[in-house]
């Protein structure tokens, strides 16, 4: 079953209130908010053939209603949906045409820019070209900076981004510091404690591949216990999924979920076993 939360780094530069943008006179705008509704319902009854028609469909509308915003949307929606379900061919198109249409929109550093950036980006980070997409990520970060306080959430998504394309990179020591640059903001954070736990499920694997590298010297080799920095990772990453304040709702169903492969990685069957039971009872209700 597709999620969207499997493939949605970001929202979608219409999801939420952007800045005014221009619109030409002849204009025809789609109506981008139930585009993306409707794009929804596809996801929800797992019909991905319906999905990428409907995207399709919309995305010639716009065009030929000149609606440059809502074309943007639909581009964004289709980075995201091509990604998870592996059309690396349709997923960089949707990245290239999406780049170009925000240049000639002339929105500048924006947060809408920044969210089509980072759209972009880990778009291709998925198809393993995390070189191509850093680039974007730290044009994001300027955006974002630009515009948004310091302790905004979005930050910490684009910091545990920024941390996962670094670790693809094998820059291990710059990956560290944006993991603990999401932390801090995510600790402060309303239901912060399932985005914590995830975080530190991402730094056990950053340590276990860290340590595997004996081709990296100096400040770049691996710390002399990042085995055992994986098992306290691991550990705290547990503390978070039982926090008693936790929301046992289906936000917290789809983490135990996406964390329990991990532990299952590291050899912690017991607790993969308890996350995906946890899950289960939880998606049954």
């Amino acid at each position: 079953m597709l999620e969207r939360e499997d493939w949605e780094e970001q929202c979608c530069c219409l999801r939420k209130p952007g800045p005014a943008l221009h619109i030409d006179e002849d204009c025809v705008p789609i109506p981008a908010r139930q585009v993306v509704e409707d794009l929804d319902k596809f996801l929800e009854t797992n019909d991905v053939e319906g999905a990428e028609l409907h995207l399709t469909e919309w995305l010639k509308k716009a065009r030929e209603g000149k609606d440059k915003a809502g074309e943007l949307t639909v581009l964004n929606e289709m980075m995201g949906f091509f990604r998870s379900i592996g059309k690396e061919k349709e997923g960089l198109d949707s990245v290239k045409e999406g780049l170009s249409l925000l240049e000639s929109m002339d929105l500048k550093e924006s947060v809408t820019a920044g969210t089509t950036w980072i759209n972009a980006a880990t778009t291709l980070k998925a198809f393993g070209r995390a070189g191509e997409a850093m680039p974007l990520y730290e044009r994001a970060w300027r955006a974002y900076n630009g515009n948004l306080d310091p302790g905004d959430y979005r930050f910490a998504g684009l910091s545990n981004n920024m941390a996962l394309t670094c670790v693809d990179m094998g820059d291990y020591v710059r990956a560290g510091k944006y993991y603990q640059t999401a932390m801090n903001i995510m600790k402060n954070l309303p239901r912060g404690s399932m985005e914590m736990a995830v975080t530190y499920v991402n730094l056990a694997c950053m340590y276990d591949a860290w340590g595997h590298r004996s081709d990296l010297e100096g400040e770049e080799a691996a710390p002399t216990d990042w085995d055992r920095r994986i098992w306290s990772c691991l550990d705290t990453a547990m503390e978070y999924l039982n926090d008693p304040g936790a929301v046992r709702d289906g936000y917290y169903a789809f983490t135990c979920s996406k964390c329990a492969g991990t532990f299952g990685y590291f050899g912690q069957f017991r607790r993969k076993k308890e996350l995906e039971t946890r899950a289960k009872e939880i998606y049954g209700r």
